[in-house]
């Protein structure tokens, strides 16, 4: 069987984003929900999406209030079929995770003052929500339907039983302040420094696992415990008879690994409870350019690194429990970096109609975090966006974005996956007067669905096998005000 501290890692990655990299989330206005392609933008979220575009605002203050809400599902449905040598496997189940995310915050606020603005800005970079598991997750059943054979030499188990749940929680709010200069008449740069901080949570238990024997179920831990104290028996006596040295013998070797092997059953399956946190922060620069020549716009902006190392803390539940503490030791820490963000973008203005297109580049490869095993190659994504100034009042906006992941097939989990997507929105502006405007957008992201198919192993011999399938949906929708004074 495998140890089960592997199945205590099994905390997906709670995200709100429904557009970005398997890190990022790049959804940080009303706005974009309405728009998607904001790379050239000169409304308050130029802020976030388009630094350089401040110094070609108009004179004076500049403040976007953005709230977003996410609902998401993230499903697998699973099978685990053994061979008929052994007993255990089952049938075709589903396992959902939920997250409702009623609160995703965003401020962006620029002055402006001839060749030079200012900003100031806040979003949420990563997360913003809860995901919860209440029947556990496929990986964790797999790892238990294996109970049957593993304990078959030391009872007639045929058949398991377990109470399990997790969930989860996470947040990385950003912090942005930078300044922006128009070098010349069509040209701008801008400098931003951004510090991060980055909050999860993971709460859950294993409970109640039991075997059953001969029609009735009995605690695993206890047979476990019982097969320990048979092996214990006849190591002493072993000892008793032929002294230190059977220790070395093949038979003492094998006494040894055998009362290892019970021994380490009975720790992983007994009850455990969940109770961690992690915390960090870091801060990192961003560097931009924009142009902007009669009907033509386009910018480019780097986002650097996000170095965040997340140290654990542990409640007292779980750091005396050996089994959680070995992943999750108190004090410790470990990355969770966010990948660097190359993002190009251009527009033309045709009379009332603006159509924007955008790439972004996100340099998964260079970051340390937990899809770091499973990157092949670097995240992309193409974004296409237009707007219609109907008249005075009203504005209508829609676009379409592709964000193409490249990951290890193989490595994927139902523990921390990302899966292709297409995203599209669409919404409108309306404008009370010169100075207030409303963002109404809503963004539904479509993924692909994707089948893993591997081996149930336990002890080093070959069960059978699984497939599982992968899924996710979501939907958000936002709304935002500018003023302008």
């Amino acid at each position: 069987m495998k140890k089960i501290a592997t199945l205590l890692l099994a905390i997906a990655t709670v995200a709100t984003a429904t557009a970005g990299g398997p890190m990022t989330n790049s959804n940080q206005s009303a706005a974009f929900l309405r728009h998607i392609a904001r790379g050239t933008t000169l409304d308050t979220d130029a802020v976030y999406n388009n630094p350089a575009g401040t110094a070609f605002m108009e004179d004076g203050w500049h403040l976007g209030i953005n709230n977003q809400m996410a609902m998401q599902t993230r499903t697998t449905q699973s099978f685990a079929k053994h061979g008929d040598l052994y007993p255990g496997g089952f049938d075709e189940r589903e396992y959902k995770g939920e997250v409702f995310s009623p609160a995703v915050p965003s401020f962006h606020l620029t002055w402006k003052k001839d060749r030079f603005a200012l900003m100031l800005g806040m979003g949420v970079n990563g997360g913003g929500g809860e995901i919860e598991y209440k029947n556990g997750l496929a990986s964790f059943e797999r790892m238990f339907s294996v109970l049957p054979t593993a304990m078959a030499q030391i009872a007639p188990v045929s058949d398991y039983q377990t109470n399990m749940y997790l969930k989860g929680k996470s947040m990385t709010l950003a912090f942005n302040a930078g300044v922006s200069f128009r070098i010349t008449d069509w040209l701008s740069a801008a400098a931003m420094i951004r510090y991060s901080t980055t909050s999860n949570g993971y709460e859950g238990y294993l409970k109640n696992t039991n075997v059953k024997i001969g029609g009735n179920w009995m605690p695993a831990a206890n047979v476990f415990n019982q097969a320990y104290s048979q092996l214990e028996a006849q190591m002493q006596q072993a000892l008793a008879v032929y002294g230190e040295a059977f220790l070395a013998t093949p038979q003492g070797q094998q006494l040894v690994a055998g009362m290892t092997a019970v021994g380490t059953g009975a720790a992983q399956t007994a009850d455990h409870v969940l109770d961690v946190k992690q915390t960090g922060n870091s801060i990192s620069p961003v560097l931009a350019l924009y142009a902007q020549k009669g009907a033509w716009a386009a910018s480019v902006k780097y986002e650097f690194k996000m170095d965040t190392e997340l140290k654990i803390e542990s409640a007292e539940v779980s750091a005396k429990d050996p089994v959680i503490n070995s992943i999750f030791t108190h004090g410790d820490k470990v990355k969770s970096e966010t990948p660097a963000l190359l993002a190009v973008a251009a527009s033309r203005q045709c009379g009332p109609v603006k159509v924007s297109a955008e790439w972004h580049m996100y340099f998964d490869k260079d970051a340390e975090n937990s899809f770091t095993q499973t990157i092949k190659s670097n995240t992309q994504e193409y974004l296409l966006g237009a707007e219609w100034q109907i008249n005075e009042k009203w504005l209508v906006s829609c676009g379409v974005q592709r964000t193409q992941l490249d990951m290890e097939k193989e490595l994927y989990s139902d523990m921390n996956f990302s899966l292709p997507s297409w995203s599209t929105a669409i919404g409108v502006a309306y404008s009370f007067s010169d100075h207030i405007r409303l963002n109404a957008g809503v963004m539904p992201t479509f993924y692909e669905d994707l089948t893993v198919k591997g081996d149930v192993i336990s002890g080093g011999t070959k069960l059978g096998n699984y497939q599982d399938v992968y899924g996710r949906t979501s939907m958000a929708w936002g709304l935002g005000l500018d003023f302008k004074f």
